[in-house]
């Protein structure tokens, strides 16, 4: 009896261990087991690359999107953003045709061509990251610089327009061969310390000249309405004189002795002077 239960025991046990040696495989292969999934949102590309076999590496590249299952020991899935994306890049210094060196503080706007993104990736095998710094900031560099090149600094300040014009052509063509879209670029291109004093030196004269010419033409303005008020007002006294002057003349010959009679004896106040001679008419009356 006690044997038979020993060897149950011994049964049990041995069971347990196989059981849980069983469930720590279980687990230890579900920790270990390659398969994963990815989730590309929208608005991202992803590429599923072979780690192994005969079709291994970049020349077997497939475009996933949505939820993708694959083996993470023999495949990889790279995922690039589709939407724009903006870089702002550090300052750097470019010369113009006559050596003066103008700061640029550039800040690129682009997005990525879908189709394009598997020959992105055969190209650079890099992240967007990495391209950003190196492939897409020496792109914009070399661009400027050969811009630059064909400008004088006293050009670049009065043909801005035509020199971004030129950035932006060469920009489209060489991010967009390899599937970066231009979108926009702001420069933020300053002159030297030098040629900003001379600008600003030959901005505030040509500020004060035309002042000068405002107070000129202000001035002259000024001075042809007082003249015309002056001339206005002298024709008006003329008129007033000659008017005056007809009056009085229209007057002298209307003022006949027989007239003037009349006009004293309206204001006479019926007396007869009692001293001196008595005026003729005065005598008549008598």
């Amino acid at each position: 009896m006690n044997i038979e239960s020993s060897d149950r025991t011994f049964f049990s046990v041995s069971k347990l261990i196989r059981t849980l040696v069983i469930i720590v495989a279980l687990v230890i292969l579900w920790v270990i087991q390659p398969f994963s999934y990815e989730n590309i949102d929208a608005g991202n590309v992803g590429i599923k690359i072979n780690l192994y076999g005969s079709d291994r590496g970049v020349d077997n590249i497939t475009i996933v999107t949505g939820r993708v299952w694959y083996n993470t020991w023999t495949t990889k899935i790279v995922e690039f953003p589709t939407f724009t994306q903006s870089v702002d890049y550090e300052p750097f210094v470019v010369t113009t045709k006559d050596a003066a060196e103008f700061s640029v503080d550039p800040k690129l706007n682009y997005h990525i061509n879908p189709v394009r993104v598997p020959q992105i990736y055969r190209q650079y095998r890099k992240s967007l990251s990495e391209i950003e710094q190196q492939f897409m900031r020496n792109t914009i560099y070399d661009a400027y610089r050969i811009v630059a090149n064909s400008f004088t600094s006293d050009s670049v300040m009065s043909n801005r327009e035509r020199f971004e014009d030129r950035i932006q052509a060469i920009l489209t063509k060489n991010l967009g061969k390899d599937g970066f879209i231009y979108d926009q670029l702001t420069s933020a291109i300053s002159p030297p310390a030098s040629l900003r004093q001379m600008i600003d030196e030959k901005n505030a004269s040509i500020q004060a000249r035309l002042k000068a010419e405002n107070q000129a033409k202000q001035a002259i303005a000024e001075a042809q309405v007082t003249k015309a008020k002056a001339e206005g007002e002298a024709a008006a006294l003329l008129v007033k004189a000659r008017a005056e002057s007809e009056a009085n003349r229209l007057r002298q010959l209307s003022l006949t002795p027989l007239l003037i009679q009349q006009q004293m004896l309206e204001k006479w106040d019926g007396k007869l002077p009692q001293y001196g001679v008595v005026p003729q008419f005065f005598k008549n009356i008598q």
